[in-house]
């Protein structure tokens, strides 16, 4: 295991760790308020009132309507790594094994044209006019409504998966050993289960690594167009527009105006955002030099 990959993997454990518990880091619970408080100085009492800044109290501050910022985030990495980890499992899954058997079937034809449907649009328009109007005070459950989410960030976006898998699996079907295996009169069944899976197996999981970053981004972008995964609360009076379960990257679309002021706001969760995307570029990278030197191993 090279550097890279144990560093990110060690980060990315670590933040699972805190997602699965976020009561051994949070220090109020989970829907805790206090927009005003008094403490009791030498010099008399002192009111505070929310967003209060980051004290021993509130070590990372609290949000205007009195929310604690480190409870919050803590509560709401869930999300992140859960719609993250799923979306990219889901382009894993069919982007990849759709592009393997479509090499598959295509063995031995000359021309490729290219996997290209949609492809003058960009994945995050369509994805941005299929969610928004089941995100904003949707009528889905929590469930339903992440699902759905994960969904339409997968299905938009599984060109590059199908091609890329596409073309590592017909770089190892032009390979010596499989045309030897045509010869003797192996059949496509044979090929796939005992020549293209065993030696996929470590592409697929570079392929996983590389769409966690992807898909991070994309959240991240949803979040400043205040569509958040899990949902997003819409009031009418005052019209506030707030993340519903306090997903990290929706957290910094919703504070992203705070840096004039109240900066712990959008400090605290970008700090996180930024944590959680370094994990997986060390984890994609440390992988991605792993298969290189398994490729080299074995002369491809």
């Amino acid at each position: 295991m090279n550097a890279k990959l144990a560093a990110g993997g060690a980060i990315l454990i670590a933040l699972t760790v805190v997602a699965l518990f976020p009561s051994l880091v949070a220090p109020f619970p989970r829907d805790y308020s206090d927009t005003l408080r008094y403490i009791d100085t030498p010099a008399g009492r002192e009111w505070r009132y929310a967003p209060e800044a980051p004290s021993e109290h509130y070590p990372w501050g609290t949000d205007k309507y009195g929310y604690d910022m480190l409870t919050r985030l803590a509560w709401g990495l869930r999300w992140t790594l859960a719609s993250v980890a799923f979306t990219a499992f889901l382009r894993t899954v069919l982007g990849g094994g759709i592009g393997v058997m479509r090499a598959l079937l295509r063995f031995g034809e000359r021309h490729d044209r290219g996997f290209t449907p949609l492809a003058g649009i960009p994945s995050f328009v369509m994805v941005f006019f299929v969610i928004f109007p089941v995100t904003i005070n949707s009528p889905l459950n929590s469930a339903g409504l992440f699902l759905y989410q994960c969904l339409a960030m997968t299905v938009f976006n599984l060109g590059g998966p199908i091609a890329a898998m596409s073309a590592k699996a017909a770089l190892v079907l032009r390979s010596s050993f499989v045309e030897a295996a045509v010869s003797a009169g192996a059949g496509k069944r044979w090929i796939l289960a005992r020549h293209l899976m065993p030696y996929l197996a470590e592409e697929f999981w570079e392929l996983f690594a590389e769409q966690t970053v992807d898909v991070l981004k994309m959240v991240g972008r949803l979040g400043i167009f205040f569509l958040f995964i899990g949902g997003t609360t819409r009031s009418y009076d005052p019209p506030i527009l707030t993340s519903t379960k306090g997903e990290v990257a929706g957290l910094i679309g919703l504070y992203r105006a705070r840096l004039m002021s109240s900066r712990w706001l959008l400090a605290y969760p970008l700090t996180v955002y930024m944590t959680v995307l370094i994990g997986f570029r060390l984890f994609a990278s440390g992988l991605r030099e792993r298969e290189r030197r398994n490729r080299r191993s074995i002369g491809a």
